[in-house]
């Protein structure tokens, strides 16, 4: 009785709680990417590596389904770490065995026809994991003391400073949410966090929060406490700056920058509802200007390549403006679906180059990968991009200290210093919708959106794991 019991818990555990599970072809043992996993409810669309995190208690079996592959279904007391799928011979459409060659414009005429029936625009609750790292690297940072009036902040101590400050930081965040979503526009759309995560360096934190303490010892040695600061750059640039000692307002100010939950989930929403419905589609239709208007473009056909053991035509296309964007699009032979767009700026989208300042923004990649679901329409899978941003500045900067309430002159303190600073920062983002379930109407309405969660501290990836377990970031 007692071992039934615990068979029982066993099995019971197994199914809430989930698993980590690895598809592999029964051929070359070798990961399969972008299986779809559907248990007449829910889907879940395993990694690049063919890894997907299984957790339900809802049903006894699964399918599992992948282009090139004959689908499979298992029973959920039969799963294990690792799943197998057998190659199915590919029967290449008449097209790709022709001996005409179809011109790079007709396919993209093809892919624009057929986009309504192929993409799934439909309402549909997926899982959401988002992945945002930034880096940013001190190219130089050299800072010359003119003129100081306060002892301590002499081009020695500036010189330590400078030392002792990273060169190079990383932070990144992680999260997890569940995102129903009219694919085709803009109206349909509600977000709720489930879990958040900021992963950072101790040991950077710990040097900034030793020199801030140092700076901090001497400002409120040195400055008064009703001062206000006016900085000055030559002539043309003049900013005052309060200053905040006052330790009561001071944590009434911090309190008010917090993000609340809502807010947190309403910035998640938008940078989302940008990322797909903006840039990548327009009320059921491209919204993508090589798409939209592929006629400003030179597309070449590249021939045929495999994707998902797919046979696809590959694109070339590159904008005929320097300032406009390159790359290429992988579409199916027989049904003209995209499995992937992948796109880049030619040259910079935004530089500034003005009185010492210098600004420069570039898209270096954007990657959108497409997987059929189990209406077999294409669904978005995964969004990958990086950005990099330079930043540089070589102009005299002039810290002046003034108070009106202390007795005798208006000016109290001045720190003059040229300036010469160069920093780049790399933005990337990794976007997975790990799971598809079509839903209605009246799902959507009947989902009351709760907001709970914002970002927790994390020191270590493995902790990040440990919090969403399903995170599909290798």
């Amino acid at each position: 009785m007692k071992t039934c019991v615990l068979l029982l818990l066993f099995s019971f555990l197994t199914a809430v709680y989930g698993q980590h599970i690895t598809v592999l072809d029964s051929s070359s043992q070798e990961p399969i990417p972008f299986v779809h996993v559907y248990d007449g409810n829910k889907g879940v669309i395993a990694s690049a590596t063919g890894a997907f995190y299984w957790q339900s208690n809802t049903t006894d079996s699964i399918s599992l389904s992948c282009m090139g592959y004959a689908t499979k279904t298992i029973g959920v007391d039969q799963l294990k770490d690792s799943l197998f799928l057998m190659p199915k011979a590919l029967a290449l459409a008449p097209i790709v065995v022709s001996n005409r060659t179809l011109a790079a414009k007709e396919i993209m005429v093809r892919v624009l026809e057929n986009t309504p029936n192929n993409m799934d625009f439909g309402l549909s609750s997926s899982e959401v994991f988002v992945e945002y790292k930034n880096s940013y690297e001190t190219q130089k940072m050299d800072i010359e003391i003119k003129k100081s009036t306060i002892p301590e902040l002499d081009q020695t101590f500036v010189d330590e400073i400078l030392q002792e400050m990273p060169k190079n930081e990383e932070s990144t965040n992680y999260t997890q949410s569940k995102w129903l979503r009219d694919s085709g526009g803009l109206e349909l759309h509600k977000l709720e966090v489930i879990q958040a995560a900021s992963l950072k360096d101790s040991l950077v934190e710990a040097t900034y929060a030793s020199l801030d303490e140092t700076v901090e010892g001497i400002l409120k040695k040195r400055v008064k406490k009703d001062s206000y600061f006016k900085v000055k750059s030559g002539p043309l640039i003049s900013i005052k700056v309060d200053n905040d000692n006052a330790k009561e307002v001071d944590s009434i100010a911090k309190d008010s920058l917090k993000a609340t939950p809502k807010d947190y989930a309403n910035r998640q929403l938008g940078m989302l509802k940008r990322k797909v419905n903006t840039l990548l589609f327009r009320e059921k239709n491209w919204a993508l200007p090589f798409l939209e208007k592929p006629d400003k473009y030179t597309l070449t056909n590249e021939g045929i390549v495999y994707d998902q053991r797919v046979p696809t035509y590959k694109l070339r296309l590159t904008s005929k403006k320097r300032k406009d964007y390159s790359g290429y699009l992988l579409v199916d032979v027989v049904d003209f679906g995209v499995h992937k767009i992948s796109y880049h700026h030619n040259k910079h989208a935004l530089r500034i180059k003005l009185f010492g300042l210098f600004y420069e923004e570039r898209l270096d990649n954007r990657t959108y990968i497409f997987v059929k679901n189990q209406l077999d329409k294409y669904t978005l899978y995964q969004i990958k991009e990086e950005e990099k941003f330079t930043f540089g500045l070589k102009r005299p900067i002039k810290i002046i200290e003034k108070n009106k309430v202390v007795k005798g002159r208006n000016r109290q303190n001045v720190l003059a210093m040229d300036v010469n600073m160069r920093m780049k920062e790399v933005y990337k983002a990794n976007i997975f919708f790990n799971s598809f379930t079509p839903i209605s109407k009246k799902e959507f309405d009947a989902l009351k959106v709760v907001h709970t969660v914002i970002p927790t501290d994390y020191y270590s990836l493995e902790a990040v794991r440990e919090l969403m377990p399903g995170l599909p970031i290798e």
